[in-house]
Order: structure tokens, then sequence, then C-alpha cells
């Protein structure tokens, strides 16, 4: 598609309303038109001006349309209970939006050295006021820990042009009736092991674990490290015994790797030689200094809290590949960590930068629940994990539709636009999304059913 006219051109807001239908065409009948309805609103920018309130969202949204109140009131009830109630799972969508971007041919993945590049992250829709959420996730503006909704996401970073996006392929619900990050971190690296092939490259941050990543069967994987990792030059071997006093050696030791110096009270910790160093220049005409150690081994301390001993043992003796990154405009190098000794030092500042794409899906789906903070109104134990994922899901729809659609200037002063969704969003505003006419709402007896406080009334007895 030409992207170089930038004028506003016709038709961007039915086309965007095509890609909301075929993303709920495959739905059951009431539900694809009440999810098209919500998400209609939310694209359309009502849920911004409703502070994340459901019902006068899609009653605004659907006041331009329909002009008797009580078509509208019961449309609008209809798309808040498919949210909740409808027959759906988050896997149909993000199938249908994967079905959809491969048919475009637009987005084209990002691969290195033969591997296509998969991002990995954790991520929270906050709901301080909600007693019945149990689960945390801290919040930066407190500085502690607040109730929240977690999830765990992975994608596939690609390009549409010279624009890097990130198109969302996975995403675990987390549990929000105990406080568990262990186990929500559980469930992400198990499926991220379902869905990783061998030509696969799984980018986890510094949040997340190279031992629990490989010991879950994720063998291909690049893993941010801290500071002060530290690693073995050799697999650990349990030292003979020296003296017949005190008790035998039974701890497996090793000399250490330290990649990085650092300061331990009054004395500095030198930094092991590299292996390997290189030099490369970036697209930006900045020097980038390389500096690889391999193979290196785990030590037996980071091995401790495994209690298969078959796994400790395998682990023990597996080579790993340290890199650090050292860029002349950060203050600290970047570590990171793989168990894939083939990938090329220099290929690794190609490699992990292809993660940050993914932290733009949650930022995406916050705008446009509430303009940012995600704020939202759901309290249903099934939406408050539901309507989150609904909004990362069709946020990622979003970046991906800016990318491919001519851009839109904002105003006389936008001289060089650029395809991106806060440009589409405002347009949108002005313009609205145009009500759905190909899906129908599902014909089925509703007036003998109980309405507002009577049914809420009803439902707890």
């Amino acid at each position: 598609m030409n992207k170089t006219n930038t004028n506003t051109p016709k038709g961007i807001n039915y086309q965007v309303q095509q890609a909301i239908e075929q993303m709920v065409a495959n739905l059951p009948k009431g539900t694809d038109l009440g999810l098209c309805d919500v998400i209609s609103a939310m694209f359309s920018g009502y849920f911004v001006e409703s502070g994340g309130g459901i019902m006068p969202a899609v009653d605004q949204y659907l006041k331009a349309f329909i002009s008797e109140e009580q078509e509208r009131a019961a449309r609008s009830r209809r798309a808040a209970k498919a949210i909740t109630y409808g027959q759906y799972n988050l896997e149909e969508l993000l199938e249908a939006l994967k079905e959809m971007v491969a048919a475009d041919g637009y987005w084209k993945p990002t691969v290195v050295q033969g591997y296509q590049l998969k991002p990995v992250d954790m991520t929270a829709y906050k709901r301080s006021r909600v007693k019945a959420v149990k689960s945390k996730t801290y919040d930066s503006g407190t500085g502690r820990a607040v109730p929240g909704v977690p999830f765990g996401m992975m994608g596939t970073t690609g390009q549409v042009g010279e624009q890097r996006i990130a198109i969302l392929e996975m995403l675990v619900c987390g549990d929000t009736s105990q406080n568990a990050p262990a186990a929500e971190m559980e469930k992400v690296y198990k499926q991220v092991a379902k869905r990783v092939t061998e030509t696969d490259l799984a980018l986890f941050d510094a949040g997340f674990s190279l031992v629990d990543a490989i010991r879950h069967g994720i063998n291909n994987c690049v893993v941010r490290l801290a500071k002060n990792c530290t690693f073995g030059k050799t697999p650990g071997k349990i030292p003979p015994r020296t003296s017949h006093q005190g008790r035998s050696p039974s701890r497996h030791q090793a000399e250490v790797i330290r990649p990085l110096a650092r300061q331990h009270g009054d004395n500095l910790l030198p930094k092991t030689n590299p292996t390997e160093t290189h030099t490369v220049v970036d697209e930006t005409g900045v020097e980038i200094m390389i500096e690889v150690w391999s193979p290196v081994y785990f030590l037996e301390r980071q091995l401790d809290r495994l209690e298969n001993e078959a796994l400790k043992s395998r682990l023990r003796q597996l080579p790993l590949q340290v890199v650090a990154i050292h860029h002349p405009n950060f203050d600290d190098p970047l570590l990171l960590g793989t168990p894939v000794l083939a990938l090329a030092g220099q290929s690794f500042p190609l490699v992990y930068p292809q993660r940050w794409p993914i932290e733009g899906i949650p930022q995406t789906g916050k705008y446009i629940l509430s303009g940012g903070g995600g704020r939202h109104y759901v309290h249903h134990p099934t939406a408050i994990t539901r309507f989150p994922a609904l909004t990362m899901i069709f946020g990622s729809l979003l970046k991906y539709l800016a990318a491919i659609l001519p851009p839109i200037r904002s105003g006389f002063w936008d001289r060089a636009a650029k395809p991106t969704y806060g440009r589409l969003l405002k347009y949108l505003k002005k313009v609205g999304v145009p009500l759905s006419s190909q899906l129908s709402k599902k014909a089925s007896v509703t007036a003998h059913l109980p309405l507002g406080y009577e049914a809420i009334r009803l439902a707890k007895t």
C-alpha cells in the first residue's frame, strides 16, 4: 500500500471496521456483534471519555446510529454481557489476528541467523479498588505493590516497511485469587515451551531466569542477566579429599567466570577476560564493543533449588554463552545469556532490541481503554481477566492497522506524518468507526428477563 500520500484518505474508518468484523467473524452469533460494538466504541475514543466504563462508552457510540433509547440501551447491555458471558476464547481471536496478518502480506517477520524472534514479557492491569483481586503488581507511582491482574504474553517481531511491530500470538491470563508471581511465571514458561520451535528464538527480560527457561524445555532462548552474575569455566566437579579430618567435599565446584568487575566491600573483584571480542558499527555509525565468554556453565548455587537430580546433572554439563554489549550511550553494559552456541556474538545487538516491541502492546491496550492508565470498571471474575486481554489483542490489531494504512496528518504542522496508532486514533475519534452492517443480533427472546438492580438481586439469591 502506498504510504507517501499525507492527505487523509477516504474510507479508513470502514477498513478498520472490516478488520474488527474479520476478527470476530468466527465467534457465535450475538457474541460477535457485542464484541464488535465494544471494540468499535474503544477505537472511536468513547472509552477514554468514559474513563473505562463499558455501558456509557458503548451507549455514546451507538447514539450516533440508533436514535431509539430503548433499543440502544438493550444493545449496550448485550455488548457488555458479551465480554463476560460470550462463548469465545482468546485463542480464537489470536488465531484470527495471525491469519489476517498472514493473508495481507504487509508484515514480514524479523529473522536473524535463521531464527524468528519471539519476545516474551509479563504485564499487569492495576485494580487497586477491587477487594476480590488478591494478585499484586508493582506500581511505580506509589512505590509499592497494589492489586492487579497479571498477564504473560509472547509475540513475533516483524516489520511493516521500516516500522517494527510485534504481533501478539500468546496470552496467559493470571490467577487473581492468589498472589503467586512464581506460579504465573511457571505458566508462561510452559506455554512458551509448547510454541517455540527449532527455528524460533525466545527473548526474555531480566525478570525471567535462564535456569528456569532451560529446565522447562526452552532451549532456544536469550535471557537478560544480572550485572553481578557469575558462571563456571568448566562443569562443576566434586574436588578430591585433601585431608582425613572433617567431612568429605560434597558440592560441585568450578573456577568462576565473572563477566563484569564489581565492588565487594573494600575489595574490587576483577572481571574475567572474554573468550572473544568484537567491534561492530550500528546503523547510526556508533561503535559497539561485544565481549563473549563461551563456553561457560552453571554454578552449583544456581542449581540448588532444583529437586530433580537427573535434570540438575544435565544442566551442570550444559554449555552456555554469555555476551556483554558495551554501548557508549549507556553507563552499564547489557549482559545476555543463551544456550545457543551457534549464535554469533555480532548478532546479539541485532537480536535483543527486537524484544522491545512486545512492551508496546499493553501500552496500546491501556491507552484505548482509558487514555493510558488502564482504568476500567468490571468486577465479574471472568470479565476481570477477559476485558484487559481483549484490549491487548485488539491493541495489537490497532498497531498493525496503523502501520499498513496511509499515514494521517494530525494537523497542518505535521509535515512528516508517520503511520502511528496515535494519529489513527485521533482520526477515528473525529469520524468514528461505522456501525457493523455484516453482523446481526441473535434472535433470542429476552423481554421476560429482569433488568437493572432486579436482575442483580435475583442473581444473588
